[in-house]
């Protein structure tokens, strides 16, 4: 406690040197206990299962789809055929509508088996779960809420036996959630799988969404798994090879598959972080080295007292130590306000964002990266200063000194650390930020500028045909048209730059297939007549869709050029016929290819995929049942879209008064949001790489202005005899340049390493990228140079008559 005393004494005494350890250190651990509290409750937390090691999800993964969900049948025959696991449930993520109280609102909703909560070791806080009766075709609708729904739908109230109105239906809530409670994504409202189940064709091509999740037995592991599933696929391809040839099984941890898509980003920006402490603990060390110079003399008389070497070491140690646990605890501070900002920009994407807070373990973690960091910043400089002899040390003529030869190597080499470690992140900033300029400039296919889009999804239940959702869907796009300041509305089934949409087997007329390996599958968009025109996708070849394709009239189909050019590119592909389906089948009506349009994205990483659109009124309910779920509304506007917000919800409303708007925005904000994990990732790097420049040029600014207020006698006598304040600039710059070369070559060598590394989080940019890999070290260059410049120029004010007096 002596020393603790002593310590805060030496850190009062020198407020500027302290504020600036502090901030540095602040920056440094801050950044990790930020970082690390995102990859805690992401990556490392277990998942809120009972012995969640256990629990895998499986998936299809055909030539076409790595990772699809699986067929219903499929699911049937694993669950009856598979002897790794002790039990086998299912799930299905969809949204529903709920009316009665208020405005009509869509929220996530997931459609789950009687036996997935007891699979998982879940407990229904209040109520119960869903009985196995329940989870069968025509038994009586129930539903279990999520512990925030319940708070937020019945405040104050025992949500038990209250009835909700989903998608037009009576649900009676049978039961509430835990309140941490989360089956991969966010969901207000669980309803049975298998009433649902039962309604869906029986087409084993069909992916309808569903997600079967296992628990291994006691002594499986998941390899043995995965050699029994291999199997399973194996016996049916053999039994059924229409619709089973080349599917295979995914088993994969529900851990892993959750963290998929995050991990490589996070574990670059743990990397990241770390660099950024390395670079603050480096300038604190170097602080603490040019101070253990002048703390020379009052070293000596300690040790001529008679305090021995350890003793001097343990309190310059501690001293690192006290500065550290205050640099940890700003920094802790500054983790909690990052946090906290990551959490509430919802457009961040990553999964279990709910659960991300500065917990325990984050405070454990920010005090031992404290500890770990003092130690390592302070022993060094605390073994340099009691090197000295002390006669020496107690010689006037020491005083003014710059330290021994070897204290000024080690603080030029950590100048050159720094500066390699701030081109690394620099680099690495530099490519993502290349990437996502790559990104950002993929044309979409159509034009994107003052376009509405709102996600309408229509009631199954109120329109359950084809001919009762085509007369409101024509309603709704009648009366959007005369609004003031609309160009053209438009209706499809899935929206460009939203992800892939629906996929479905076809056959050509002109080529059927001889087996399951020449099976064929596209994208399928059900929509009016004007949508193609509204988005302003071009036309390559025949016609657009006119106001007499509709219900009724001869089948047609417009198709893009991937599909044109993959499927059809050995003959003309207008006039061609194709059905929907793997096979010819004399129920279904072959339609006829009436165009050839471009192609449009649905995401900016995507690449072209082979896509077909058919008029809204003519897609065949029996094949393709609840699709109508996604019909999505679009609107060209003269002007600026968001202004005719409101016109449109009113005409919707009277319409309809319980159709819900979901997700009313710009097609330009909707764009935006397809690319914000990339920009998240790219704003951090970027953030960290302009910290540890920051550093860089102060550590470089620190021993240059250190060495030039040592060196005052010496620039004296140089000026004395005739040497100019320019002569005088170059030397000191010189110095700091050489440093700063020295450490961009290491930091090209070890930015070379971590950009290949990097890799896969880049798009249409290489890792070794020479436009990125010349800037930034010019960019260091400079930052490092405008930092020595300061300390040379006044080294060139010096006057030559008051350095001879010193």
């Amino acid at each position: 406690m002596h020393d603790v005393r002593l310590a805060l004494r030496h850190l009062v005494r020198r407020p500027s040197f302290s504020v600036i350890a502090i901030v540095t250190l602040a920056l440094g651990i801050g950044a990790n206990a930020a970082v690390f509290t995102v990859s805690h409750s992401v990556l490392l937390a277990p998942l809120p299962y009972d012995r969640p090691d256990n629990v895998v999800i499986l998936n299809e993964r055909t030539p076409q789809f790595p990772m699809v969900s699986v067929t219903r049948y499929n699911y049937d025959d694993w669950r009856s055929r598979a002897k790794s696991f002790s039990g086998m449930a299912a799930f299905r993520p969809t949204s529903l509508t709920v009316a009665g109280t208020g405005d009509p609102e869509r929220v996530p909703a997931k459609m789950i088996t009687a036996t997935l909560l007891p699979l998982l070791g879940i407990n229904v806080q209040h109520g119960r779960n869903f009985s196995e009766a329940e989870d069968r075709a025509g038994a009586e609708r129930v539903a279990i809420v999520s512990a925030a729904y319940a708070l937020r739908k019945f405040p104050g109230e025992e949500a038990i036996g209250k009835t909700l109105q989903l998608d037009n239906r009576s649900y009676t809530v049978v039961g509430a959630m835990p309140p941490q409670f989360e089956l991969f994504q966010p969901a207000d409202v669980y309803v049975p799988f298998g009433p649902w189940a039962a309604t869906l064709p029986e087409d084993r091509g069909w992916h309808p969404g569903i997600f079967p999740i296992a628990r291994l037995k006691d002594g499986v592991t998941i390899d043995d798994a995965r050699v029994e599933m291999e199997a399973v696929a194996l016996q049916l391809e053999a039994e059924l090879p229409e619709s089973n040839k080349n599917v295979r099984v995914l088993v994969t941890r529900a851990q892993d598959q959750l963290v998929q898509n995050v991990r490589p980003a996070l574990l670059m920006l743990s990397a990241a972080v770390a660099l950024v402490l390395l670079i603050a603990c480096a300038n604190v060390a170097n602080l603490l080295l040019a101070r253990a110079v002048d703390r020379q003399k009052e070293i000596a008389v300690r040790m001529a007292l008679g305090a021995g070497r350890i003793r001097i070491i343990r309190q310059l140690v501690i001293e690192s130590l006290v500065l550290a646990t205050v640099g940890g605890a700003a920094g802790l501070l500054l983790a909690s306000w990052a946090v906290s900002l990551l959490t509430t920009a919802t457009v961040v994407g990553l999964p279990r964002v709910q659960n991300i807070a500065v917990a325990w373990p984050v405070v454990f973690f920010a005090l031992g990266l404290s500890v770990v960091t003092g130690v390592v910043f302070g022993l060094v400089p605390a073994l340099q200063a009691i090197q000295l002899p002390v006669r020496n040390a107690l010689n006037e003529e020491t005083r003014g000194g710059s330290g021994s030869l070897k204290q000024r190597k080690l603080r030029s080499w950590l100048v050159v650390v720094e500066v390699a470690l701030a081109l690394v992140l620099l680099v690495g900033a530099g490519l993502l930020l290349r990437s996502f300029a790559s990104l950002i400039r993929v044309s979409p296919g159509f034009n994107a500028s003052n376009l509405l889009v709102v996600n309408l999804p229509l009631s199954p239940q109120k329109y359950r045909d084809n001919v009762t959702r085509t007369g409101v869907v024509n309603g709704i796009l009648d009366r959007v048209r005369a609004l003031p300041g609309v160009d053209g509305a438009a209706m499809t089934t899935s929206l460009p730059m939203a992800g892939a949409g629906a996929t479905i087997h076809f056959n050509r007329a002109s080529q059927p297939p001889k087996g399951p390996d020449d099976y064929v599958m596209a994208g399928y968009r059900a929509v009016s007549p004007e949508y193609l025109t509204t988005l302003g996708v071009p036309l390559r070849r025949g016609r657009l869709f006119s106001q007499w394709d509709r219900q009724g009239a001869p089948p047609v189909v417009i198709i893009n050029e991937s599909m044109a050019h993959q499927y059809l590119a050995d003959r003309d592909p207008i006039g061609e016929r194709i059905q929907l389906g793997t096979e010819a089948d004399k129920s279904a009506p072959f339609m006829e290819v009436v165009g050839v349009v471009g192609d449009m994205k649905q995401s900016f990483d995507a690449g072209s995929k082979a896509e077909m659109f058919v008029p809204y009124g003519q897609y065949p309910d029996q094949i393709l049942a609840g699709m109508y779920l996604n019909t999505a509304l679009v609107v060209r506007t003269a002007g600026n879209p968001a202004d005719i917000t409101t016109s449109v919800r009113a005409v919707i409303a009277e319409i309809d008064p319980g159709q819900p708007l979901v997700n009313v925005r710009t097609m330009e904000t909707a764009m935006s949001g397809t690319v914000a994990q990339p920009r998240f990732q790219m704003t951090l790097l970027v953030l960290f790489a302009a910290v540890a420049v920051t550093l860089s040029a102060v550590g470089v600014y620190g021993v240059m202005a250190y060495t030039v207020s040592q060196r005052v006698p010496e620039i004296g006598v140089r000026m004395a005899i005739g040497a100019s304040p320019r002569q005088v600039v170059r030397m000191v710059v010189r110095q700091g340049a050489h440093l700063t070369l020295i450490g961009i070559v290491v930091g090209v060598i070890a930015a070379a390493l971590a950009a290949t590394a990097m890799q896969s989080l880049l798009f249409d940019i290489k890792a070794l990228d020479p436009v990125t890999f010349i800037i930034a070290p010019i960019v260091l260059a400079v930052a490092a140079l405008l930092a020595s410049y300061v300390p040379a120029r006044r080294a060139a004010r010096i006057s030559p008559l008051a350095a001879l007096g010193r």
